[in-house]
C-alpha cells in the first residue's frame, strides 16, 4: 500500500496549469477559497449587509474609537478603551468606508477569512499530497471554524487575529524542513516580526503561540549549532516588529496619548482587570499547580459550552497523525507547545470570557489535514472514479457548510430591522436634541453612539469590565451626571434617581447570547429635564 509520503515523493509539478511550485495555489483553489470565505462571512457575521446591525458591544466600542480617530479624537486620551491601538486604527480605516454601518468591518472580516483559508490550504498541501480537487472540503472547514460559537456577533479581536497566527505557523513549518537547520528564513522572520507586532498591538495575550515558537527556535538551534542564523533571524524579527510598531508609537505620541495608552492598555489590564474567585478550591491557590488546574478547568468549561470546540481539537490531533513524516515531528512540536502556552496565557485566571480560546483556531490546518486524509483514504479504498469523487466531495462539503451556517446562532438576528433595535429606537428621540451629549452608563457601547450619529464627549463613555477594581470610570461618570453634563443617559436599570433626569423611554430586546440561548435585555433612556 502506498503511503502519503510515497505519493508525495512521486508528486510532480502540475504541468497543465503551469504551476512549478506545488505549494502555490491554483486558480481553481483560489476561486474555491475566495467564494467559500465570502459565502460563510455573508451569513455568520452580523456585520454583513444581510443584518440590520451588529449588536455586539465590543465591536461597537471598536467602531466608536475608529470613528473618533477620524474626527480627531485620540484613543485612550479622549476615549478610554482597553484593547490595543492597532485595533482602533484598523476600525478607523473601515469607518472611512462607512461610519454609520459595519459594511467596512464586513469587508475586513472577509479579507481575514480569505487569508485564513489560503494559508490553511497551503499548510495542507505542504504536509500532505491532497487529491487534485480536495480543496472542495474547505467550504465545510471554513464554515465549521466560523460557527464554533466563539465569534459571537462578529468582529472580535480573536476572529481578526487567528488568521495571522495561521500564517506564522505555515512559515515556521515550511522552513523547518531545511537540512542545515530548522529555523525560518530571514524573509520569513521579517514577516513573522510584522505579524507579531500586529498581534501585540491588538491584544498582547495573543502572543502565547509566538512565545512557544520562539522556544522551539532555540531548541532547534542547539543541535546544528546554528546560533549565527538564529541571531540573524532575531534581528530580522525585530526589524519587522519595528516596521509596524514605530508608526503606532509616533501616532500616539503626536496625539499626546502615549502615556494614556500605557495606563489603559498595559498597567490597568495587568493590575486592575477583575479576576473574581469563581471556584472555591484550595488547590487553585498553590503556586504553579493552581494555575495548571485553572487552565484545565477553563479548557473543560470551554468544551462544555462549545462542543464544536472539543470536536475541533480532536480533529486537529487526528490531523497531526495524518501529517506526512517529513513534517510530522515539527508539526507535533508546534501544535503542542503553542497550544499549551496559548491556553496558559488565556485561561489561567478564574474569570475568563467564553471566547478567549477562539484564538487557537489558528490550528485549523491540522483539522483540514485530517479531513483531506479521509477523502484520500476513501478514494484509494474504493477506487472511486475521480470525477464522481469530486462531485461527492463537493456535495458533502456544501451540505456540511450549509448545516453549519443554518445552525449558526446569529441567523436569529436576521429577522430584525433597524427600527427593532433599542439603539435606533432611542436614536429617534436623541436626534431631537441638536449635538446631543449621551452616555451609556451601566451599558457597554452597544452602538447607541453610532445609531444616534454622534460621538462621546467624555473620556469614559461606557461601562467596561474594570469598574469594580478601578472605580475611576464610575466616579467620573457620576460626577458628570451630577453636573448634568449629559443630555441623555442609556442604562439597563430603571431605578436610578438622578436629579434633573427622567426616563422617557424603555424597551426590551431579545438576542442570542454567545451560548446560543435567547436572552431578554431591558434598556432605559433617561433625558435631562433641566
Amino acid at each position: 500500500m502506498r503511503t502519503v509520503e510515497t505519493i508525495r515523493s512521486k508528486k510532480q509539478p502540475v504541468k497543465e496549469t503551469g504551476v512549478s511550485d506545488p505549494l502555490k495555489l491554483t486558480v481553481f483553489e483560489k476561486a474555491v477559497l475566495l467564494l467559500s470565505s465570502f459565502a460563510v462571512m455573508l451569513f455568520v457575521t452580523c456585520s454583513s449587509p444581510l443584518y440590520a446591525f451588529n449588536y455586539w458591544d465590543d465591536a461597537n466600542c471598536y467602531m466608536t474609537l475608529g470613528r473618533g480617530i477620524l474626527h480627531g479624537l485620540a484613543p485612550y486620551r479622549d476615549l478610554y478603551e482597553q484593547k490595543g491601538p492597532l485595533l482602533y486604527i484598523v476600525h478607523a480605516v473601515t469607518a472611512l468606508i462607512s461610519q454609520d454601518s459595519f459594511f467596512g468591518v464586513w469587508l475586513l472580516e472577509i479579507g481575514m477569512a480569505v487569508v485564513f483559508s489560503f494559508f490553511v490550504w497551503k499548510t495542507v498541501k505542504l504536509c500532505t499530497s491532497p487529491l487534485k480537487h480536495a480543496v472542495l472540503i474547505m467550504p465545510a472547514v471554513i464554515a465549521f471554524i466560523y460557527t464554533i460559537g466563539m465569534m459571537d456577533f462578529g468582529d472580535s479581536s480573536e476572529e481578526l487575529c487567528f488568521p495571522l497566527l495561521t500564517v506564522i505557523v505555515y512559515l515556521v513549518l515550511r522552513d523547518s524542513k531545511k537540512e542545515e537547520d530548522r529555523l525560518p528564513s530571514v524573509k520569513s522572520a521579517f514577516i513573522i516580526g510584522i505579524l507579531t507586532a500586529a498581534l501585540f498591538w491588538v491584544k498582547y495575550t495573543f502572543l502565547g503561540p509566538v512565545i512557544g515558537i520562539c522556544i522551539l527556535m532555540i531548541i532547534w538551534t542547539v543541535k546544528p549549532r546554528a546560533w549565527k542564523k538564529l541571531f540573524a533571524d532575531i534581528g530580522m524579527f525585530l526589524a519587522g516588529f519595528a516596521v509596524l510598531t514605530l508608526p503606532i508609537i509616533i501616532y500616539l505620541a503626536a496625539s499626546g496619548a502615549l502615556g494614556d495608552m500605557y495606563t489603559a492598555y498595559f498597567y490597568n489590564n495587568i493590575f486592575f482587570y477583575s479576576d473574581k474567585d469563581l471556584y472555591e478550591l484550595p488547590i487553585l491557590y498553590v503556586p504553579i499547580i493552581g494555575k495548571i488546574v485553572m487552565v484545565l478547568l477553563n479548557t473543560y468549561g470551554t468544551c462544555l459550552l462549545f462542543p464544536k470546540y472539543a470536536v475541533f481539537i480532536l480533529l486537529c490531533i487526528t490531523g497531526l497523525i495524518c501529517t506526512g513524516k517529513a513534517y510530522r515531528s515539527r508539526a507535533v512540536q508546534i501544535f503542542t507547545v503553542t497550544l499549551v502556552i496559548a491556553l496558559a496565557t488565556l485561561l489561567s485566571k478564574q474569570q475568563v470570557m467564553p471566547y478567549y480560546a477562539y484564538i487557537t483556531a489558528y490550528l485549523a490546518p491540522f483539522m483540514a489535514i485530517a479531513i483531506s486524509f479521509v477523502v484520500s483514504w476513501i478514494s484509494k479504498r474504493f477506487s472511486a472514479d475521480g470525477q464522481r469523487l469530486t462531485i461527492i466531495v463537493a456535495a458533502v462539503s456544501v451540505a456540511a457548510c450549509a448545516f453549519n451556517i443554518i445552525t449558526c446562532k446569529n441567523l436569529f438576528m436576521m429577522q430584525y430591522k433597524k427600527s427593532d433595535y433599542p439603539q435606533y429606537r432611542f436614536a429617534e428621540i436623541i436626534k431631537e436634541t441638536p449635538d446631543a451629549n449621551i452616555l451609556t452608563y451601566d451599558v457597554m457601547d452597544a452602538g447607541f453612539y453610532m445609531a444616534a450619529g454622534t460621538l462621546p464627549k467624555t473620556q469614559y463613555f461606557c461601562y467596561l469590565n474594570i469598574e469594580e477594581s478601578w472605580p475611576v470610570i464610575l466616579e467620573e461618570q457620576d460626577r458628570l451626571i451630577e453636573e448634568k453634563a449629559f443630555d441623555y443617559i442609556i442604562a439597563y436599570d430603571n431605578t436610578y434617581e438622578w436629579e434633573g433626569y427622567e426616563i422617557v423611554d424603555e424597551t426590551n430586546f431579545t438576542y442570542t447570547a454567545i451560548s446560543g440561548k435567547k436572552v431578554i435585555t431591558h434598556f432605559c433612556l433617561y433625558k435631562k429635564t433641566v
